[in-house]
């Protein structure tokens, strides 16, 4: 049998075990052992050095260490009042404005994601701040509810984000792109996901305001109440945080001063310090550090799993197989772009994004690459492709979050969302035409 026949039987049944239900780290572990012993013909050797020394060799490469420390400056972020004081801060200046309560849940998840770098953390965060005003105000609760659960996606754009740093740790690098081999950079991956988290915010924002005006009574008048300027620049000092803390971890590893995860174990120790001078109680702290510990140890199998199945792929040759394939295709690359956006859409409708970025990037990247895209613009449209799906059914991570941390029932978070889905999926599709929108700003700086 072909090597490349035994790569696509066992990329099969791995799918097929991930849709019955068998956790994912389970069903590539188990297509990786059996797809080796297969590969070779039923010699164990290489199914055993992979299984062993591979295995050792990924458990010891501390880049992983910077996904629990960002969750730590995550967690620590959200206990220590920030967000609360992000989202004051952008009411006080925003609330006259018609539909100003919504614009200030879309700011204060902007720039909350340039702390926490989980979406899910800010649909929570500003859902509870939020929501109980917009009621008391008389906005509509599907467009807030919507408006809610969308925003949160701006934190996979804002650095430091999980999916992106996640993206690079695993996508293969150097990668070939027009005949020219490109490493991938962590810092300039980052810092290229800015340009299209503000654009995004102003889009969203906009999103608001049509909505507004095409459904009546959606968006209450505007407040008359009177301006308090000593007030407003008073809560600029809540921003101070913020900006710190994404000087240190975005603007030192952006210099080259440290690699990224010397910059998450910088922004972790400045958050501790700013927690303790906050006088957070210890034991909140240590629950933080625990909390971030699980979460690797929930991750950490996955990618134990899904690098195993990515030398398993490499071996059989599947993936310049599938690359050959697609090139063959007589159709425009954006066409085969948007193809692969729908697998990621249909991926994020049953699987996380930590899942779907470690099964399908060593195949699809690649490809893409190929095509002639740029390598970034890649990673920020596909990492916010596959966060936008979060917001489909019937899985929904990031729907679910917001409904039950709300209380509220998750259709009508689903009906209220559209419109925002709508306008993410068009700036995906925005980021794909126009690269320069994610390269402008690394390359700006060097």
């Amino acid at each position: 049998m072909a090597a490349t026949t035994i790569g696509i039987i066992f990329f099969l049944i791995m799918m097929v075990m991930v849709f019955l239900g068998i956790p994912v780290f389970i069903s590539m572990l188990t297509a990786s052992l059996f797809g080796f012993l297969v590969l070779n013909g039923g010699n164990p050797a290489m199914m055993v050095t992979q299984f062993t020394t591979g295995v050792y060799s990924l458990g010891a490469n501390y880049n992983y260490a910077v996904l629990p420390l960002f969750s730590l400056v995550g967690a620590l972020v959200g206990e220590t009042g920030v967000a609360e004081g992000a989202f004051n801060c952008f009411e006080s200046w925003l609330k006259r404005t018609k539909g100003g309560l919504l614009y200030t849940v879309v700011a204060a998840n902007a720039v909350f994601g340039a702390c926490s770098g989980s979406s899910i953390a800010g649909n929570i965060v500003f859902g509870k701040l939020s929501l109980p005003e917009l009621r008391k105000r008389g906005y509509d609760e599907k467009l807030s509810l919507g408006c809610i659960a969308a925003s949160g996606a701006l934190s996979t754009l804002i650095p430091p984000s999980m999916g992106i740093l996640m993206f690079c740790i695993i996508a293969p690098s150097p990668i070939q792109v027009a005949g020219k081999s490109v490493a991938i950079s962590v810092g300039t991956a980052l810092s290229g996901g800015i340009v299209p988290g503000i654009i995004t915010a102003i889009a969203l924002c906009i999103t608001v305001r049509i909505v507004g005006a095409v459904r009546k009574g959606a968006l209450p008048p505007k407040s008359n109440e009177a301006i308090n300027w000593k007030d407003r620049f008073a809560g600029l000092r809540y921003l101070i945080p913020i900006i710190i803390l994404f000087g240190l971890i975005i603007g030192g590893t952006m210099m080259g001063w440290f690699t990224a995860t010397v910059g998450g174990a910088v922004g972790a120790v400045a958050v501790v310090v700013y927690a303790l001078i906050k006088r957070l109680p210890v034991k909140k702290i240590w629950a933080c550090v625990v909390e971030s510990a699980i979460m690797e140890a929930g991750i950490f199998p996955i990618i134990i799993g899904g690098q195993l199945f990515s030398r398993f792929v490499s071996q059989s040759t599947l993936a310049g197989y599938l690359s050959k394939l697609i090139a063959s295709v007589n159709a425009p690359a954006f066409v085969i772009f948007l193809l692969v956006m729908v697998l990621y859409m249909f991926c994020g409708c049953v699987m996380d994004m930590m899942s779907i970025i470690i099964i399908t990037v060593p195949v699809v990247f690649p490809i893409l690459c190929n095509l002639g895209y740029s390598p970034y613009a890649i990673i920020i449209s596909l990492c916010f492709m596959m966060e936008i799906a979060g917001l489909t059914p019937p899985i929904g991570m990031n729907v679910f979050a917001t409904s039950n941390a709300l209380r509220v029932s998750p259709s009508k978070v689903f009906s209220g969302v559209l419109p925002f889905f709508v306008c993410e999926v068009a700036m995906v599709i925005l980021i794909s035409l126009l690269p320069g929108i994610v390269t402008w700003l690394p390359s700006l700086l060097g």
